[in-house]
């Protein structure tokens, strides 16, 4: 079975296999794929270009396993990236309990397509990449909740990572000039997270653990009852505009450039090695005992970004059949862990 995957997305268009309870079905349109699929069935994507329609909408639970983002580990197949004619992907609350993992959405991503189907819960998306913003909720006051692992949220013009009031767990994320905004009256729990010239604003009683910020101000605006500890900070205070705050054990006026092993520009390119450098004082110093930022915790942020599918490391296949009429191909994957 990955033999014929390999081969075919070398060869033809990107394909997506939904697998059910009806057994799997192969498509090319993402569209008529997320239509005909189940509540609960999940779609593996392999890499490739996936053009869905202006400003579509998912509106039942499903589980998008992509190739992966990471050039690293998408050489073989291509990285899978979803993308829309215009607009924003949009979970509404009947897709409740989505997950996505090792997808780049080109576009923007938000929950709801109005206020009363705006609260998604137990989202979750893993070792995926957001350029055009992220939004979960459709206008302040959302109810939704999200799980953020390992993903790459970017840069843009007007974009920003924008809570709505809903909830989010934020762990071994890197925030790319993208600001964070939005998560009250509370809600947002953001650790071992790299925050690249950006500020966390307007998100009162968050709780921030062993975080790197690298924007030469203070990192939190306007928030209050927030709790801080453990955080490599570039400029020298944690809060601006802000009441009724502790912080603790946090590490301040470490110039940017000297934080990483290989960071040179503030800005996010997947050759960075986000490692702290040697000799820093973050090493260690998270209030787990490992490092501060995305390295740290027990569960490191994984190298390429690699999906819990099997990896394709290797691919070679010859240009022409052979005297058997065969189409030789040798292919290498590696299992994963995680």
């Amino acid at each position: 079975m990955g033999l014929a995957f390999a081969a075919a997305t070398s060869a033809q268009d990107p394909r997506i296999v939904v697998q059910g309870a009806a057994g799997p079905s192969v498509y090319t349109s993402l569209d008529t794929a997320i239509q005909d699929a189940q509540p609960g069935d999940k779609l593996y994507l392999s890499g490739g270009s996936f053009l869905l329609p202006a400003s579509y909408t998912v509106d039942k639970p499903l589980h998008f396993i992509g190739a992966g983002m990471h050039p690293d580990s998408s050489a073989v197949t291509g990285a899978t990236i979803i993308d829309l004619a215009s607009g924003t992907l949009r979970f509404t609350t009947e897709a409740s309990g989505t997950t996505c993992t090792g997808i780049a959405f080109a576009d923007a991503v938000g929950y709801g397509t109005e206020a009363a189907d705006d609260d998604p819960t137990g989202m979750v998306f893993q070792r995926c990449d957001f350029t055009g913003g992220l939004s979960l909720g459709w206008a302040e006051g959302a109810s939704s909740s999200t799980v953020l692992d390992e993903c790459v949220i970017r840069q843009g013009s007007n974009v920003h990572f924008n809570g709505r009031g809903g909830r989010a767990v934020v762990t071994r994320c890197i925030i790319d000039h993208c600001g964070i905004n939005v998560f009250r009256p509370s809600g947002l729990f953001m650790r071992n997270c790299v925050v690249l010239n950006a500020q966390l604003a307007n998100s009162d009683n968050s709780i921030v653990q062993n975080c790197v910020f690298t924007i030469n101000a203070a990192p939190l605006y306007q928030v209050h009852g927030a709790q801080v500890s453990n955080c490599l900070v570039t400029g020298s205070g944690m809060f601006s505009n802000s009441t009724n705050n502790s912080e603790t054990s946090n590490i301040f006026g470490i110039p940017a450039g000297s934080i990483f092993v290989n960071e040179t520009d503030n800005l996010y390119q997947y050759t960075d090695d986000l490692h702290l450098a040697p000799g820093s004082a973050g090493i260690g110093m998270g209030n787990d005992g490992t490092d501060i930022g995305i390295y740290g915790t027990h569960s490191p942020y994984k190298a390429g970004n690699v999906p819990y599918n099997p990896h394709f490391q290797q691919a070679q296949i010859d240009p022409a059949t052979n005297w058997n009429g065969e189409l030789p191909v040798q292919v290498r994957t590696a299992a994963q862990t995680h």
